[in-house]
């Protein structure tokens, strides 16, 4: 008879995986609990604003929209964005047009039929953070790394200060992260089944929708496919659709095929921003993926033989997006400018967990676990001052303040005033409608013409500006005459202050 004990119903390292599954899936519910709290996908400054108000006109079949004109003042006799507000761009005398590619946009107008139009642009930006991170976590398997390695990937990713930072606003950056890594991923994938390739041709479409310097993930998703026609033939015909429908809303903007709201960005590249950029990227990037970015560098001798491809992927991934970006203007700014590179966030961190693999593979095995929470540890203490140091988690927060200065202006405000703006010019579109007037292109002489037209007219004259505008800008000074502040909106993340004009006293406009 046998006599030795019974066999538990799951022998213990299954158990202990379940365990860490659900642990994962715990600490996923509460990260999401967390983005949802903080979100704050508001019409605000160019960008936001500018996808919203491009939603908007999607969701009512219109491209063209008309400019809000003073009675008596033609567009005409105005510099031609004194009645366009940020986020658009003139067209003809009196029309405008939105600025900003429409793959965010149509991403919010396809959400708007379950959560409304007024939530969907949170529901859009929520729903890409955690797209996010499960897409670096199913790369990072798919590459062949351990359950830890993966979850550590996720976590470097999740906690990045600036992928908090950009994912709490309407912005596009980790829509573009999303659809780019989804587009390498089905296009790994394709090597045991042509068939994905499709899919990673429906992903590079929705990537170059919502930011066309997206088509820079061709070069790994091309290593991916290698020569396979028929996986190339899938990509294709995956990305047809989306290469149409961007031909014809182009076309019925901005009159061509290959134009887009951006115009000619020529000057904004040069070799001569290249050693800013990169001395920003030296800067902020190992704060951004933490001092373990360094790891990154030794990928090419630390992954196997065996994975050669997958290493040409992710060099290729980050050469792309790293490079192209040296020579754009802006990203030598500050901190926050780097998420034009933050699609390649997702390959960097690949590259620093195969070197860890490597180094992890010299140490006892019984002290791998041990190891794995401590490095987990030190990236949530990392990431969690940087993020308080920068606000990351604000960031959504500070737009509100854009809905509720309008929100105050519509109450104590006539309807008929003229508002001098530019920060808030997007969000007055969006939010109200009121006529505003770019104040910052306004010479003196041409404020004098506003403000005789307004007074002819009977319309009170405001000004709606953020801190900037008047102590680095000087808004004010630029539009001569008293200026009586009337109200402030400031809700500790965001301040907004209100101000009525009234033409200067006789003596002092002799």
């Amino acid at each position: 008879m046998d006599s030795s004990p019974p066999t538990p119903a799951l022998p213990a390292v299954r158990q202990r995986r379940w365990l860490a599954l659900g642990a994962l899936a715990l600490a996923f519910v509460a990260y999401a609990v967390l983005l949802g709290y903080h979100m704050g996908a508001y019409a605000g400054g160019s960008d936001s604003s500018g996808y919203l108000n491009n939603a908007r006109l999607l969701r009512k079949g219109l491209v063209h929209v008309p400019r809000r004109t003073i009675d008596g003042l033609s567009p005409e006799t105005l510099s031609a964005y004194a009645y366009v507000p940020l986020g658009f761009s003139p067209v003809g005398q009196r029309d405008m047009v939105p600025t900003y590619p429409i793959g965010l946009s149509l991403l919010m107008v396809a959400l708007s039929p379950i959560t409304g139009a007024s939530a969907a642009p949170h529901a859009v930006m929520w729903l890409h953070a955690l797209l996010g991170i499960i897409l670096m976590f199913a790369l990072a398997r798919l590459a062949g790394l351990s359950l830890t390695a993966t979850t550590l990937g996720a976590l470097l990713l999740g906690a990045c200060p600036l992928y908090l930072y950009i994912s709490l606003q309407a912005m596009s950056d980790t829509p573009a992260l999303v659809w780019t890594t989804a587009a390498v991923y089905f296009a790994w994938r394709s090597q045991r089944a042509a068939p994905w390739a499709l899919a990673a041709g429906v992903s590079v479409a929705v990537a170059v929708l919502v930011r066309p310097t997206n088509l820079l993930i061709l070069a790994p998703v091309a290593v991916c496919l290698g020569f396979a026609w028929r996986r190339w033939l899938g990509l294709a015909l995956g990305g047809a659709p989306g290469a149409v429908l961007l031909g014809v809303f182009n076309h019925a903007l901005y009159g061509k095929i290959l134009t887009t709201g951006y115009g000619d960005v020529g000057s904004a590249f040069s070799l001569k921003f290249a050693p800013l950029s990169l001395g920003n990227y030296i800067q902020w990037l190992p704060v951004l993926l933490t001092p373990g970015l360094l790891l990154a560098l030794a990928a090419p001798w630390a992954m196997p033989r065996g994975q050669r491809r997958f290493l040409a992927v992710l060099a290729s991934w980050i050469l792309a997006y790293v490079g192209f970006y040296t020579f754009y203007y802006h990203t030598h700014e500050t901190w926050w400018y780097l998420r034009f590179v933050l699609p390649a966030f997702p390959a960097i961190i690949l590259a620093m967990l195969f070197t860890g693999r490597a180094i992890a593979a010299r140490w006892p095995a019984r002290a791998a676990g041990a190891t794995a929470v401590l490095i987990a540890v030190g990236v949530l203490g990392w990431d969690g001052w940087w993020a308080r140091h920068f606000h990351a988690l604000d960031s959504g927060r500070g737009e509100a303040v854009y809905p509720q200065a309008i929100t105050w202006a519509r109450a104590h405000l006539p309807p008929n005033a003229v508002i001098a703006a530019m920060q808030t010019s997007g969000a007055l579109l969006y939010y109200s409608n009121f006529t505003f007037i770019r104040w910052d292109t306004l010479s003196e002489n041409k404020f004098a013409t506003v403000a005789a037209a307004c007074t002819a007219s009977g319309r009170p004259f405001y000004a709606m500006l953020l801190p900037f505008e008047i102590e680095d800008q000087g808004a004010l000074a630029r539009m001569p005459g008293r200026w009586t502040q009337v109200g402030t909106v400031d809700n500790r993340y965001g301040h907004v202050t209100m101000f009525k004009w009234e033409p200067p006293p006789p003596a002092e406009a002799r």
